[in-house]
């Protein structure tokens, strides 16, 4: 369980400083803790945190966060129920889009209207248009190069030759 702390006089786990001494405190109940670990041991995956390392974020997760929070605001004390609907809302709105208030009305019977209809079709086409506007993918990856080399996790740059650039670029 301490196989990661840090060794040393200086180290800040009290495991480590005195190990006869220390008592571990009573944690979470053993079915909790069995219950979430799995989900702990996967988020340790050694693949999934190389990602992290880095700069490659979760863009689609931030997203979504974005889209229900943008719904419910943090600010305001809200109950759990109006969350779970601004995130039911917004997941909807992430899968299929705009057009997804239209479905939500329709199995609630529910008819929309015409500018209702109107509205949500030219949401829907702007964020298509907005998606296949982005730049091409050799764009992207100079892009994501540039930014690991000023991170320091790649030391050289290589023009398109393949001769490496020193720190001009840095």
């Amino acid at each position: 369980m301490h196989d990661d702390c840090p060794d040393g006089p200086d180290t800040w786990c009290k495991y480590k400083l005195d190990r006869q001494k220390y008592k571990h405190k009573n944690g979470l109940p053993l079915p909790v803790r069995d219950f979430i670990k799995p989900v702990f041991e996967d988020l340790a995956n050694e693949e999934l945190l190389k990602k992290c390392l880095h700069g490659k974020t979760q863009n689609a997760n931030e997203c979504l966060n974005k889209l229900i929070w943008d719904q419910c605001s943090k600010e305001v004390y809200v109950e759990s129920m109006v969350i779970e609907d601004a995130t039911f809302s917004a997941i909807s709105y992430f899968n299929d889009g705009c057009s997804s208030i239209i479905h939500v009305m329709n199995e609630l019977g529910l008819n929309p209207g015409m500018f209702t209809l109107r509205a949500c079709h030219e949401r829907d086409s702007r964020r298509i248009q907005h998606s296949e506007n982005k730049p091409p993918e050799a764009e992207k990856k100079c892009r994501k190069h540039l930014q690991a080399v000023r991170k320091g996790f790649t030391d050289t740059l290589k023009d398109k030759e393949g001769n490496e650039k020193g720190a001009q670029y840095k």
